[in-house]
Protein backbone atom coordinates (compact mmCIF):
# COMPACT_ATOMS: atom_id res chain seq x y z
CA UNK A 1 0.00 0.00 0.00
CA UNK A 2 1.58 3.41 -1.34
CA UNK A 3 0.30 6.56 0.24
CA UNK A 4 0.84 8.90 -2.02
CA UNK A 5 -0.15 12.52 -0.45
CA UNK A 6 -1.48 13.63 3.13
CA UNK A 7 -4.68 14.08 2.57
CA UNK A 8 -4.98 10.63 0.71
CA UNK A 9 -3.15 9.44 3.51
CA UNK A 10 -5.84 10.42 6.69
CA UNK A 11 -8.64 9.09 4.21
CA UNK A 12 -7.07 5.67 4.02
CA UNK A 13 -6.00 6.17 8.24
CA UNK A 14 -10.19 6.85 8.70
CA UNK A 15 -11.22 3.99 7.36
CA UNK A 16 -8.47 1.35 8.06
CA UNK A 17 -9.74 -1.30 10.72
CA UNK A 18 -7.56 -1.98 13.59
CA UNK A 19 -6.01 -4.91 12.37
CA UNK A 20 -5.42 -3.22 8.95
CA UNK A 21 -3.88 -0.03 11.13
CA UNK A 22 -1.65 -2.24 13.42
CA UNK A 23 -0.41 -4.04 10.00
CA UNK A 24 0.71 -0.77 8.53
CA UNK A 25 1.88 1.00 11.39
CA UNK A 26 4.32 -2.37 11.80
CA UNK A 27 5.50 -2.29 7.90
CA UNK A 28 6.49 1.77 8.21
CA UNK A 29 7.98 0.54 11.32
CA UNK A 30 9.91 -2.01 9.64
CA UNK A 31 10.89 -0.08 6.58
CA UNK A 32 12.08 2.57 8.64
CA UNK A 33 14.62 0.46 11.53
CA UNK A 34 16.12 -1.01 7.97
CA UNK A 35 16.59 2.52 6.48
CA UNK A 36 18.14 3.57 9.50
CA UNK A 37 21.58 1.62 10.18
CA UNK A 38 21.93 2.45 6.11
CA UNK A 39 21.80 5.91 6.69
CA UNK A 40 24.17 5.86 9.97
CA UNK A 41 26.62 4.36 7.95
CA UNK A 42 26.22 6.22 4.63
CA UNK A 43 26.39 9.53 7.16
CA UNK A 44 29.37 8.25 8.83
CA UNK A 45 31.29 7.92 5.27
CA UNK A 46 30.36 11.22 4.27
CA UNK A 47 31.93 12.99 7.46
CA UNK A 48 35.21 10.89 6.48
CA UNK A 49 35.43 12.53 3.41
CA UNK A 50 34.68 16.00 5.14
CA UNK A 51 37.15 15.38 7.49
CA UNK A 52 39.65 14.60 4.90
CA UNK A 53 38.91 17.31 2.57
CA UNK A 54 38.76 19.74 5.08
CA UNK A 55 42.47 18.40 6.17
CA UNK A 56 43.62 18.95 2.78
CA UNK A 57 42.30 22.20 2.16
CA UNK A 58 43.67 23.34 5.91
CA UNK A 59 47.02 22.10 4.87
CA UNK A 60 47.21 23.94 1.15
CA UNK A 61 45.85 26.99 3.04
CA UNK A 62 49.29 26.64 5.37
CA UNK A 63 51.12 26.55 2.66
CA UNK A 64 49.76 29.15 0.72
CA UNK A 65 49.93 31.53 3.80
CA UNK A 66 53.40 30.84 4.72
CA UNK A 67 54.66 31.25 1.13
CA UNK A 68 52.70 35.22 1.39
CA UNK A 69 54.11 35.80 4.51
CA UNK A 70 57.80 34.63 3.42
CA UNK A 71 57.66 36.52 -0.08
CA UNK A 72 56.45 39.57 2.50
CA UNK A 73 59.41 39.59 4.82
CA UNK A 74 61.81 39.02 1.11
CA UNK A 75 60.19 41.73 0.09
CA UNK A 76 60.19 44.18 3.33
CA UNK A 77 63.93 43.31 4.11
CA UNK A 78 65.19 44.29 0.20
CA UNK A 79 62.84 47.89 1.38
CA UNK A 80 65.27 47.94 4.42
CA UNK A 81 68.27 47.89 3.02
Amino acid sequence: MQILNELDFEKQIGVMEDRKLLEFIARQTMELSQRCPEHAKRIGILENRDRKSFGVSGGIGGVVAGIVVTLINYFYRGIEK
